[in-house]
């Protein structure tokens, strides 16, 4: 009886360890959910504009995660959410300063933000946008604009 016992228990951590994180995901049991970086806010993004200076931009989305010393003019936000090992979402978002002024945004980060900001105030951000249009253009222009 007592072998018996081992001899399933070794076989079945034998099974297990054959899985892969993948399929080992999909057994029906607690997961954890480990968030790495810094989620930038959405309304924090599309408030970027050029000419801001780093001060600026750190009041506004914090501290980046990446500093890179060879370059000491970008700024890199990483996010990334994985469960049982499993990376499920990452987000990328690179700012380049010129002369300390904020003159490129690039990212998934950018489209994420107008996505959540278009799903959270879909019919507010379109009037707000047609009040945009009518108002005078502003002297610092965003870097960029969500889609309609």
């Amino acid at each position: 009886m007592n072998k018996t016992t081992a001899l399933v228990a070794l076989a079945a951590l034998t099974l297990l360890g054959a899985c892969s994180a993948e399929r080992v995901s999909n057994f029906p049991s607690y997961k954890l959910k480990v968030v790495q970086g810094n989620e930038p806010d959405p309304r924090a993004i599309a408030s970027l504009q050029g000419g801001m200076s780093r001060a600026q931009v750190r009041q506004l989305l914090g501290t980046p995660m990446l500093q890179d010393p060879f370059h000491a003019d970008r700024w890199d936000y990483t996010y990334q959410v994985s469960r049982n090992g499993v990376v499920q979402e990452v987000r990328n978002l690179t700012l380049t300063f010129q002369n300390d002024q904020l003159v490129k945004a690039e990212g998934n980060a950018i489209e994420h933000a107008a996505a959540e900001l278009q799903k959270r105030y879909g019919a507010q951000m379109s009037a707000a946008q047609q009040a945009a249009q009518q108002a005078p253009a502003a002297p610092a222009q965003p870097l960029w604009t969500p889609d309609p």
